[in-house]
């Protein structure tokens, strides 16, 4: 199978864009601030550390952090994984029972600034983010400004589809093919790690075609008889029977958003044409399902929209524009930004 053109033969809502620029000419373009959903205690055996980190991704931190604090990896925690090529900034917590941590001024290391430490009863865990707030700039851009300003007011209004974009399936796909192969010929993935990719790149495919299919009919955020809803922000969803006209101004209003699967073992909670066209994606991968079914993955369900909140831009100049806007934990900026031009990720070293 080939998976290499999965995300760029996606479908657009607003038509794909004729603009061009550049996405992250260099690591300052393209900014990511994450915001937990609780505030730590300031108190606990935990010590959280806000890291502002440029040109490393997640777990190049753990490792740094894992040798300057003479801790295993198993005591080190984070909530999300962030770009590379990005400047960010997220927490991550370390197992210090009984101990102060070390003197975090001195860890030196070009790649990382502590902004701050505190401690918590509780390690950091997955997903454990309430929103990750983007400062995006576009560069070289050869664009019509009143269009691009027009899709803006238009992703204000409907949102974008929330599609699981390339960082998802591995460099050209490969993590889609390796879970196909493993899959085909029924092979445990023995390293832990890789088998949470692997399942993770399955799952968003499947769940991407779902959703593709669902912007070719237009009605990926109006919602369908049959559908699940999820509240907005949140992972739980609900089944309606008619769409009543409670749930169309819920829509309009985005307290909800019609749902995918994500798919796995357990019932998926919808009907009539909803379902029709689920099964039938589930029955063309049925590789893919069977591998799912077998590692015991629980089903669940995602948005299929994502509405951007905050959203302002501001050109510097005629060929750049600077972006800002917040997401929901497991949404994509990228998706936000497809909708809007055309962009080639620039060769950071």
């Amino acid at each position: 199978m080939d998976y290499a053109e999965h995300v760029e033969k996606l479908p657009y809502v607003l038509g794909k864009p004729e603009g061009v620029g550049i996405l992250k000419q260099q690591s300052e373009f393209f900014k990511v601030n994450e915001q937990l959903s609780f505030e730590p205690s300031n108190e606990g055996e935990h010590e959280f550390l806000l890291i502002e980190k440029t040109q490393l991704n997640s777990e190049d931190v753990v490792k740094l952090l894992s040798q300057y604090a003479g801790l295993p990896r198993r005591a080190i925690s984070f909530a999300g994984m962030k770009d590379k090529q990005a400047v960010t900034t997220q927490w991550f917590s370390l197992h210090l029972p009984g101990k102060a941590g070390p003197d975090w001024t001195q860890l030196e290391h070009p790649g990382i600034q502590v902004k701050k430490a505190t401690r918590h009863n509780k390690k950091l865990k997955k997903g454990a983010i309430k929103c990750n707030q983007f400062e995006i700039t576009l560069s070289k851009l050869v664009v019509d400004r009143a269009s691009i300003e027009r899709r803006i007011e238009l992703i204000k209004q409907a949102g974008v589809p929330n599609y699981f974009m390339t960082q998802r399936f591995g460099y050209q796909g490969q993590n889609l093919t390796r879970a196909y192969t493993f899959f085909l010929n029924k092979q445990t993935i023995k390293n832990r790690k890789m088998k949470g990719f692997l399942l993770s790149s399955a799952r968003s495919y499947l769940f991407n075609l779902v959703l593709a299919q669902r912007v070719k009919q237009k009605n990926w955020h109006t919602g369908l008889v049959g559908d699940a809803f999820i509240l907005d922000g949140t992972r739980q969803f609900f089944y309606n029977e008619v769409l009543s006209e409670d749930i169309a101004n819920r829509l309009l209003t985005h307290d909800i958003h019609p749902s995918g699967p994500l798919y796995g073992i357990g019932e998926h909670p919808v009907s009539a044409s909803v379902k029709q066209l689920e099964e039938q994606i589930f029955n063309d991968n049925a590789v893919l399902c069977d591998g799912l079914r077998a590692a015991k993955v629980e089903s669940a369900r995602r948005a299929l929209r994502v509405v951007p909140s905050k959203l302002k831009f501001n050109w510097l100049d005629e060929g750049t524009l600077c972006l800002s806007f917040e997401l929901a934990s497991g949404s994509y900026a990228t998706a936000v930004i497809r909708e809007l031009i055309n962009t080639a990720a620039s060769q950071l070293a």
